[in-house]
Formats: structure tokens, C-alpha cells, sequence
């Protein structure tokens, strides 16, 4: 459970949902007949992981902001409930997914299953492995797990920064961030790595995109971001319009107007989005400004509160649904009716595995291992011997829980004193 109960960020669950379906249209693809703009977002929908990636970083560093990891009893409580919201539809998914293939015939290949059981599979340099022979977006929950695991100790230095500096901290702190994203990005573009294919260990693909060290940035920058959420209470409706406009139409433009080669899909990967998202995160949270309010419609809500299950389900369903075909065969409207099908049979889909296996498995996760989790009771209040109560009163009157019945007692000194 958090540490306090705050309010909640709706803007920033109704995002959830935006970039889960960038990630779905990415993988369902769009008729050859749609505008070649259309074409260039939908192809950049895989923006959406890393977007994932920095509101995991804000929303945990927003309900946990005095978590330390060597405090023993708050840590395991927090790993337990990120367990607990996580790993049991993805569990689901793959079992699922292993025994399709099983029945159908196909190779487990075992120690895939394996990598992939305990979400490994993204530090493997194969590709196959990865994101190949099970359920492809699985490996971003490898990463998270990794921020999760890093969380109760990256916090309270976010924490103290944000204390003794400010908003000028954070601010710098995001910068460097965004240094060493452009630093990494340099290195694979100018060595000539980004031009490699995903398969190879050394790409791009697998180092700037599905490797956990180098998102890094984009998750301290949002546990940064939530931080600097407070400031934005002295900003005017109008300047969130403007901010939030801005961003939509730098991400957008930015997806239209890109250049072609190795180079700009590499900064695709993490590196062009990662100042804009902050902003983006920030104004969002607020709640105030066109985007904002949009996002924070019940309908966007609730499908943000089912977008990890849309995410994690997708995949297998676009394989098997006889509509999909049509979405590149089809003629005319066809088509088009065909992406409106799957991606409404997706969503109904996700809404179930929501309500009836992440949020039942979560429950029942949390309530078998808080026994573990529970805060120890406190000590009883010692009873003071004779000589002690009597020499030492006001010693006793400020400690333990017992040291208001102290406080109102008539102090006698002893005989002779």
C-alpha cells in the first residue's frame, strides 16, 4: 500500500490508455489506404513504451515519496503490491500462451520460457528470446521489474534533492538525464551501431530500446517530474492550453516530418520524447488544460485503469482474430471496419482481464502476505521498578507509549533528596 493516500493523477490514467493503443496500432498496423501521415504516427506508436516507462517513475515517486529501501517492512510491502499489480496477468498471458503452443505442436523452447517465467527474457541479446517465441510485449515488464527493484533506493535521493534544492535540483537532475540519454544515443549513432538490425546483441534496438540500464533516465526523470508537480499549482489554466498543445504537437509533427535512417529511430527510442514527456507529465498532473480534462473523462479512465491488461493481452488476440487479415487485404471500407473491430474486441478483452484476473489476483496477493508485511506491534511499556519510578519521573514522562500517564503525575522527589 502507499505510504499516504493523495489524489488522483486521472489525467495521467487516462494517458495509460493513449500508450497502450500506440503500442496496439504499432502492431496491428493500419490500412494501406490510410494518409501517409497516419501511416508515420502509427509507426511510432512503440513511443508509448517509453512513455510507460516515465509514468511509472512519476506515479511511484508521487505515492511513495518517504519510501527508503532499508527500512525493511515498508520496501517488502511495496515490492509485494508491485508484484501483486504486475505479474499475475503476465503470468496468465504466458501460461496461456505456452499452452497453445504446446497443444498446437510448436517448441516451447524451454529455456526462453524459463527467461521469460521470471522476466529476464529483455537483458537476452536474442532477439528471439526477447520478444520472438513468446508474448513480444512481455519484455517491458522486465524492465519495470528492474525500477521496481531500484525504486526504494533511487527515491529518497530524488527525495533529498528535491529538499535541499528545489525545483532547481530536479531541473538539473533531468537535464543530466537527458544528457546521458543523448550521450548514449551518440555513441551507437556515430559508431555506426544504430545502423544494425534488432537481431544483432549489439544493436540499438536491444541496447537503447529493450535494455533496462539505458531507460533508466526516462524513469528517474519521471520520479523527478513528481517532485516538480507542486509548482505547477502557481501556473495559469492558459499556460497549461499552451504547454499541453505544444507537446502534442511536437510529438506528432516530430512522427510526420522525421528524417529517414538508423539515427532518428534510434532517438525515437527514448531521447527525443524525454523533456517533452516531463512537461507533458507535470501538466497533465495538475489536472487543468484541454488535454488534461480530456484525459480525465470517466470513459478515459476506466479504459486507462484496463491499458496495462489491453498491453499485456494484445498481441496473441491480433495473431488469432479472423479480422485482422483484413485489415491489409480488404478493399475499400473493409479495411478500416476490420481495425475498428479488433481494437474494440482487444479493449472488451482487456476490460475482462482486468476485472476478472488482475485486479481479483492483486487482491488476493495483497491480503495473503500482509501477515508478512504488517507492521510489528509495539512493544509494551515497561514497568518501572520501585527505585526507578521514583528517581527517574520526568525521564519517564517523554518516553514510550505509556508517557502521557506520566506526564500528569505529581512528581515527589525521595527522602532525603
Amino acid at each position: 500500500m502507499p505510504e499516504q493516500k493523495r489524489p488522483v493523477l486521472t489525467a495521467l490514467t487516462g494517458l495509460r490508455v493513449i500508450a497502450a493503443m500506440g503500442v496496439v496500432l504499432s502492431h496491428a498496423g493500419v490500412p494501406e489506404s490510410t494518409p501517409e501521415p497516419l501511416q508515420k504516427i502509427v509507426g511510432w506508436g512503440h513511443i508509448g513504451v517509453p512513455l510507460f516507462f516515465m509514468l511509472s517513475g512519476v506515479v511511484l515517486a508521487y505515492n511513495y515519496p518517504q519510501l527508503k529501501g532499508w527500512e525493511g517492512r515498508p520496501a517488502v510491502r511495496f515490492y509485494i503490491a508491485r508484484i501483486a499489480r504486475v505479474m499475475p496477468l503476465y503470468w496468465a498471458v504466458l501460461i496461456f500462451w505456452a499452452t497453445h503452443d504446446w497443444v498446437t505442436g510448436r517448441d516451447l523452447h524451454g529455456w526462453a520460457f524459463v527467461q521469460n517465467l521470471f522476466a529476464v527474457q529483455t537483458w537476452s541479446g536474442d532477439l528471439k528470446v526477447a520478444q520472438g517465441y513468446y508474448n513480444a510485449p512481455g519484455w517491458s515488464i522486465g524492465v519495470e521489474m528492474f525500477f521496481y527493484l531500484l525504486f526504494p533506493f533511487l527515491i529518497p535521493a530524488v527525495a533529498w534533492l528535491a529538499r535541499r534544492y528545489g525545483a532547481r535540483g530536479l531541473i538539473m537532475l533531468i537535464a543530466g538525464m537527458a544528457l546521458v540519454s543523448l550521450t548514449l544515443w551518440a555513441v551507437f549513432y556515430f559508431t555506426g551501431l544504430a545502423e544494425l538490425s534488432g537481431r544483432d546483441p549489439a544493436s540499438a534496438h536491444r541496447w537503447l530500446y529493450r535494455n533496462p540500464l539505458c531507460h533508466l533516465p526516462m524513469f528517474v526523470c519521471g520520479m523527478a517530474s513528481a517532485f516538480l508537480i507542486p509548482y505547477t499549482a502557481r501556473w495559469s489554466t492558459a499556460r497549461h492550453h499552451l504547454l499541453q498543445t505544444v507537446v502534442v504537437c511536437y510529438v506528432f509533427g516530430l512522427a510526420v516530418f522525421r528524417g529517414a535512417g538508423a539515427g532518428w529511430n534510434a532517438a525515437a527510442y527514448g531521447l527525443f520524447f524525454l523533456v517533452p514527456f516531463v512537461l507533458a507529465m507535470i501538466s497533465l498532473a495538475s489536472g487543468r488544460g484541454w488535454l488534461a480534462r480530456g484525459l480525465s473523462t470517466p470513459v478515459m479512465v476506466r479504459l486507462g485503469l484496463a491499458s496495462y491488461a489491453l498491453y499485456i493481452t494484445h498481441r496473441w488476440l491480433l495473431y488469432q482474430l479472423p479480422t485482422t487479415k483484413y485489415i491489409y487485404t480488404g478493399q475499400g471500407w473493409v479495411p478500416y471496419v476490420a481495425l475498428l473491430l479488433d481494437v474494440l474486441l482487444l479493449l472488451l478483452v482487456a476490460e475482462g482481464a482486468h476485472q476478472y484476473i488482475e485486479e481479483p489476483a492483486r487482491r488476493w496477493l495483497t491480503r495473503i502476505t500482509r501477515r508478512w508485511t504488517a507492521n510489528a506491534p509495539p512493544r509494551p511499556f515497561p514497568e518501572p521498578a520501585a527505585a526507578e519510578e521514583e528517581a527517574r519521573p520526568t525521564e519517564l514522562a517523554t518516553a514510550g507509549p505509556a508517557a502521557g500517564i506520566y506526564r500528569s503525575a505529581t512528581y515527589t522527589p525521595p527522602a532525603g533528596g
